[in-house]
């Protein structure tokens, strides 16, 4: 069996992930008030699949409200890398920005929409 590996960098590469997964089946977009801002496009792994490749004081993360999840940036380029659950219910499941993969086009992916601003629903 090949390995899958799918790779994510930063645009100054001090914050990199390595994904062994097959690429994704769909990705999500989501109008929460973080999601938007970031205009991420959020692809889905289990923590354990997903390798962080990062410099040394090169990472920063951000939580809020009810701290249920961090998101984690590069320090230095400020680009948006993946979330983490903070909450022990969502342990097993980690978002990834798509927009970062460096060796898979998200283009020929399709991606449903989310409303993380109001029902916690898919719109579509």
């Amino acid at each position: 069996m090949t390995e899958n590996i799918i790779e994510s960098s930063c645009h100054c590469g001090a914050l990199k992930l390595q994904i062994n997964a097959e690429a994704p089946s769909s990705l999500t977009t989501c109008n929460c008030s973080v999601c938007k801002r970031y205009g991420s496009i959020h692809a889905y792994f289990h923590p354990s699949n997903v390798k962080v490749i990062a410099k040394a004081n090169s990472i920063q993360e951000y939580s809020w409200g009810d701290k249920a999840l961090t998101f984690i940036r590069c320090r230095n380029c400020g680009c948006y890398s993946h979330w983490r659950s903070l909450d022990s219910s969502y342990k097993d499941r980690m978002g990834v920005n798509a927009r970062l993969f460096t060796n898979l086009e998200i283009d020929k992916i399709p991606a449903r929409r989310f409303d993380g601003a109001d029902t916690w629903k898919f719109l579509d």
